[in-house]
């Protein structure tokens, strides 16, 4: 059960937790905001009487009275009652809310922003009259001012973080037409969105791409992120420098590119990284900046994570010393089953170099704008399209010879594509974690080890542990003495339900 934000410890020894956003404790707040904690950012919002305008709680401006302050939980919430977002701290940049059941209904509006009241209801499993209920209880207003909210939210982003035509960004934000945009843009924001976007002063970019900030709560050690993804960039789909990530992309037949840099500024308190993106197709923009999100493990409460992998006195030291350490993801979970099957028993750096060829053999060329930093020229291939290559009438059929893959590995393949064509409902985080391994170690081929990589780095499942790698057993070894797997396995109880972060770090404890 989600606990209310209460004033039961100092905020200053304490992370944020989970709560019951029927409920606000204003001391709390009013500490948090004091003290500019990063750690309560998206978590509520401090809305000013005599200005009008509300902030994130670690907005620099001066810090107004109590006496002078409402708090919401929500911009959306905030900005129904009439306030104006902060153009110093920027709302709509911050990290989105960790309570479940605001996150999921923020979740399902930023999937569809046409989103009706009874899809909404529906997606969160409950009757339309219990979320009319339970949105004016909780947040003072109805579901339908909720989703039309954000899609004002959503369109301001676009509007000052991007070059999008006007057209453009009515789309993405929901809105069925322009003259609908224009008279809630207008009466959200009190100016109309071209208005909106000349207040920004942006420079005008011909680069043909969209820049998008990706905030985040708490450390981010983006210079191993970066290090762990170089070692296994897929050549011709993946480019990692020492600044920077990017590789191309295919999402609901659109294609595309992205590159990830560092955006943050500390004496700012901005933690974010930026997300830069060309797509052929900016319908699919927001579904891009989710799995972006996934990928690089932004929205993990991390604080929480190492609370509880510190009580172990073995990773202790470890995770202290290697703050803001995340699970690095993946941009497609077919792809990464690929990699995860062609790692098995050789080097990462083999196994990338395989993945390559997979990617050459099967994959599609394809080309960017000359004015974007691109430095990768193939999309790896979807299920759909390994399958017609090799099993389909397509004309040549294609298959794993003359890649340097050995036999036995070849036929897994083969087996692999058939079952995860069949089964792609399994890969979701959702899933029986238990009946998933079980489920993957049927195949022949495919063994604990894999299942558990697939699971913990392919679909998210934070649980996951790979007690038999044997990067693991070297971490935990005592005096050159390796632990066995029973030994591995009872320790790692210790670290649940976060057991797939100890592996990052008993493997990054390695590197070091």
């Amino acid at each position: 059960m989600n606990r209310p934000l209460t004033d039961d410890t100092n905020t200053d020894s304490k992370a944020a937790e989970l709560y019951d956003f029927t409920v606000i404790d204003p001391d709390v707040c009013h500490r948090a905001r004091m003290s500019r904690d990063e750690r309560f950012d998206g978590q509520f919002y401090t809305a000013v009487l005599s200005t009008g305008i509300y902030c994130r709680p670690i907005c620099p401006a001066r810090s107004p009275k109590e006496e002078n302050v409402r708090y919401y939980f929500s911009a959306a919430q905030a900005e129904h009652q009439g306030y104006r977002p902060c153009k110093r701290c920027r709302p709509e940049l911050a990290p989105q809310s960790r309570h479940s059941t605001l996150s999921s209904m923020l979740e399902q509006v930023k999937g569809d922003p046409g989103l009706k009241v009874k899809d909404l209801a529906a997606s969160l499993q409950i009757s339309e009259r219990q979320l009319q209920r339970q949105c004016q209880d909780a947040l003072g207003m109805t579901p339908k001012a909720f989703i039309n909210q954000q899609r004002g939210i959503f369109a301001r982003q676009y509007l000052i973080g991007s070059d999008l035509s006007v057209n453009d960004v009515a789309y993405l934000s929901g809105f069925n037409n322009l003259r609908s945009f224009n008279q809630h843009i207008k009466s959200q924001y009190g100016c109309s969105p071209k208005e909106l976007r000349e207040q920004q002063n942006r420079p005008v970019d011909n680069t043909q791409s969209y820049d998008y900030r990706l905030n985040y709560q708490g450390d981010l050690n983006w210079p191993s992120m970066l290090s762990f993804l170089r070692g296994r960039q897929i050549p011709g789909v993946e480019y990692v420098d020492e600044n920077s990530y990017q590789r191309s992309i295919e999402i609901d037949g659109i294609t595309g590119w992205f590159k990830v840099t560092n955006a943050s500024d500390k004496k700012l308190n901005i933690n974010a990284l930026n997300l830069e993106i060309y797509l052929t197709d900016y319908s699919a923009l927001d579904k891009v900046v989710r799995r972006v999100r996934h990928m690089l493990d932004l929205d993990c409460d991390l604080e929480q994570i190492r609370k509880t992998l510190s009580s172990d006195n073995r990773l202790a030291t470890i995770v202290a010393d290697n703050p803001g350490l995340r699970l690095p993801g993946c941009w497609d979970i077919f792809e990464f089953t690929i990699r995860a099957i062609l790692g098995q028993q050789i080097t990462v750096k083999a196994a990338t170099t395989l993945a390559g060829r997979i990617a050459n053999r099967f994959g599609t060329p394809v080309t960017f704008p000359n004015s974007l930093s691109a430095k990768v020229d193939n999309l790896f291939p979807t299920i759909d399209s390994m399958m017609t290559q090799c099993f389909g009438n397509s004309g040549e059929l294609k298959d794993f010879q003359d890649l340097g893959i050995t036999t036995t590995r070849q036929t897994t393949l083969l087996d692999w594509l058939s079952f995860y064509q069949q089964h792609q409902h399994w890969f979701n985080p959702q899933v029986d974690f238990e009946k998933f391994v079980d489920l993957l170690c049927q195949q022949k081929g495919i063994g604990p080890w894999t299942a558990h990589y697939i699971a913990m780095r392919g679909v998210g499942v934070v649980d996951a542990f790979p007690a038999e790698d044997l990067g693991i057993i070297k971490a935990l070894a005592v005096d050159g003495v390796r632990p066995k797997k029973k030994e591995i396995l009872q320790s790692a109880e210790k670290w649940r339900p976060w057991r797939a972060y100890a592996a990052i770090y008993l493997w990054h404890s390695l590197s070091n």
